[in-house]
Formats: structure tokens, sequence, C-alpha cells
């Protein structure tokens, strides 16, 4: 995030009061239940694909529905001809985008070859290294079901049926079609599953960080200090604890690192974390919301190469304008050469402070350790860091003293050292 997207991020955020869970229904109206709406379709489709129906019949020939017959043979060889470019065939778009094969084939020419030799006598299969699993689609669905229903809809007080979605099993889209009638019949044109996976691919481009207001400023603020938030935002107590709490975002102190309850008298000395926890049993593990918008974006990248670049030119953008000042540099000079060292090996990708009464003293990684000559404080530490812990090059594991990075954090603890506490 260079300095530019964040002070326009800032004018967003500001400017439509994100602090008001109603700000957040243009989220879930415009952005979440489209995607989710284009997911739904393409999970059924692969889902029909894989069943009883298709899949499940000894071979294409017996597949009882003629029409459904005429359709699939379509999926496996439609478009090939010898005087067209075989990549350009919708039999093509089939194997890479759900897998369509003859006989389980590893690869596109291996399923023509084996429609070629033995007609509706090849058993139909569906390759499971195509594009829709690698998601993987249904997964995706459930967690942005999850994410719809039981966190927006529930905080903003709407119905299922207000979005356009059933209210129960399979929760379908209102206006939801048939999936049957996206594959084509011998003749037709398949422009309208190849319309809707184009959309769905866009829509990922436009949900995905460091595109859309929502998901960065989400990423923006997972784990911040309480007080740069409210500059951030130019905002006060109340604001900031209305936003914490709708995106379940928990306060801890920086001295003690015990959770404490908004609002607070103190914000100078208390960090808002992205945590989770357990139920009595301990068995059920239960996501902020926070949390649960960010996991969207692990699918995200699986689906578009320019969504993964987008994101990474934002963090590596982010390194070059971010600007910090660790004075006095002799005071945190020891974590920073130890960070140098562990961070050499590309395996190491974490470590730990030791606090007692709030002042670090000891880092450690693994084997290694250092006893730190000053104690400083942890809340002075953390608040310094603050920008990198935004941009994503240092994230928190479990707690503020667990700290995991990036593999673009050895770059940035370089060009720290080399400038001796300012970058």
């Amino acid at each position: 995030m260079d300095m530019e997207t964040k002070i326009s991020l800032r004018e967003w955020a500001k400017e439509n009061k994100v602090w008001e869970a109603k700000t957040w229904r243009v989220f879930l109206e415009k952005d979440l239940v489209p995607f989710y709406k284009y997911a739904f379709a393409l999970n059924q489709l692969y889902v029909f694909l894989k069943s009883e129906k298709v899949c499940g019949k000894s071979s294409l020939g017996d597949i009882d529905d003629e029409m459904l017959r005429d359709k699939i043979r379509v999926a496996i060889y439609g478009g090939v001809e010898p005087t067209k470019d075989l990549n350009n065939s919708f039999a093509k778009f089939m194997f890479d985008n759900f897998g369509v094969c003859s006989e389980n084939a590893p690869s596109f020419e291996e399923s023509l070859k084996h429609y070629q030799s033995w007609g509706d006598g090849i058993k139909v299969s569906v390759n499971p290294n195509s594009w829709i699993n690698t998601i993987p689609i249904g997964d995706l669905v459930n967690k942005l079901r999850d994410l719809i229903q039981w966190n927006l809809c529930k905080e903003l007080g709407i119905k299922f049926a207000d979005i356009g979605i059933q209210d129960s099993h399979p929760y379908a889209p209102l206006d939801s079609m048939d999936v049957g009638t996206l594959l084509p019949k011998p003749g037709d044109k398949p422009e309208k599953l190849i319309s809707i996976v184009n959309e769905f691919r866009q829509k990922a481009v436009d949900l995905s960080i460091g595109v859309n207001p929502f998901m960065t400023f989400v990423f923006y603020a997972r784990t911040i200090p309480l007080i740069v938030l409210m500059e951030f935002l130019e905002c006060d107590m109340d604001k900031v604890t209305k936003l914490a709490k709708f995106l379940g975002l928990r306060a801890y102190s920086m001295i003690d690192q015990e959770e404490v309850d908004l609002p607070t008298k103190s914000p100078d000395k208390v960090i808002l974390l992205m945590k989770g926890g357990y139920s009595k049993s301990g068995k059920t593990y239960w996501a902020p919301v926070a949390e649960k918008i960010l996991e969207i974006q692990g699918f995200l990248v699986k689906m578009n190469p320019a969504i993964r670049e987008t994101y990474e030119n934002m963090i590596k953008e982010g390194i070059n304008q971010i600007h910090i000042n660790l004075e006095p540099w002799q005071d945190y000079k020891p974590i920073f050469s130890f960070l140098n060292e562990i961070l050499k090996n590309k395996n190491n990708d974490w470590c730990s402070l030791n606090v007692d009464n709030g002042r670090v003293i000891k880092i450690r990684s693994g084997y290694r350790e250092a006893e730190l000559p000053t104690k400083i404080w942890l809340k002075d530490f953390l608040m310094k860091i603050s920008p990198v812990v935004n941009i994503g090059i240092v994230n928190f594991s479990y707690d503020m003293t667990q700290l995991r990075f990036d593999p673009l954090t050895r770059d940035w603890v370089e060009k720290v050292i080399e400038n001796e506490g300012k970058a």
C-alpha cells in the first residue's frame, strides 16, 4: 500500500464512515452477494458434472437423457476441427476450467485421442487438476455463505431473501438457473457459460486486496495500535469502538498483554488484534469477521494471477513509501541484528518476544535467542513497526509477541540496519 493509496484509503474510510455498520451493507450487496451467486452457479455445475448422472455412468452412451448426452459430448469434443486451433475450442475450455475429459485423461490431447478412438464408448471423467477445483470452488461457496449469513446479515439485521438468496439449504440465489442450461447443445454457442466464468474472474479481481476498498481497509486495520487507527480515521473512541466490535477486533494492553474492554481511557496503550477464540469445550473455533473477510483473499489469488501480482506490488510499493524512525537506534539495533540473522534462513519466518512488565527483555527464534541490553517498551516497539504490519510484511501469529515475516521482510530489515533505524 503506497502512500498515495494509503491517503486515498484514509479519505475513502472517513467519507464512508467505516465505523457505521450500515456502510458495510454496500460491501455485502455490491461485492459479496454477486460474487457468491457466480460461485454458487459454477459450483453447482461442477457438482453436476461429477454426479452419477454423468461420471457415474459406465460410458457416455449410457447417459440416459439424450439432450444431456449431446451436451456432454460437446463438452468433451466441442469445437475440435482440423482447421481450427484446439486451444480455442470449447472442449479445451471445459477441460481447463472444469476438468471434463474422457477416461480420466491427464491431458486434453489424450482426452481427445480416447474420444476419437472410442466415441460414445468412453467413460466421462472430471480431472481434479482443473481451475475450478484448485480454487477450490466448494470451499469458497461455504466460506462466502458463512460470512454473509452468520456475520454480515446477522449484524445488519438483513434476511437472506432481502439480498436475493434462499434462507434454507442449499442457499441458492433466488434467480438461480438450472445448471444444465449452462451447457450448450450441439450447434449452440457457449457464450452463456464462458461469460459467467469471465465475469466470476473479474469479480474476483474487483474484490481483492489492493483493489476493493473494503477488503483493503480490513487488511490495513487487522492488527493495529488503537491510537494509530483513531488518528488514521480522525475519529473518537466511540466510533473506533463500534468499528472494532463490528470487525471482531479484540483490544489488548500493550503493557501486560491482557484483553481490555473498549472504550478505554488509555488508547495509546492498547492494540487491536484479529484474534478468534474457542468454545467452552475447546473443539470449535470462531473467527472474527475481519478474519473471515481476509480468508476470501486466499481463494482469490488462486483464481487469477493478476490478483497475486496486485497484492505483491502493493506490499513492495508500501515498503518503499513507509517511513519509520527507530530512535534511539542503539536500543533497537539488537532486535534488527537478530532478525537479519534468522531471516537469512528462508525457512525461518518467525520470532518471539519475551516480555516482562511491559518491556521486551529477550528475542528468540527456534534455538537462537538474544538478551536485549536495553529493555525497550513493547508498546513503543509495536507503535514503531505498525506501518510494516499494516502493509503485511510483519504479522502476528497468536498474540502481539509472536511475529511472523513475509519473504520481503528481510530486504526491509537490511534497509533499516543500513540506515541506522530510519527507513
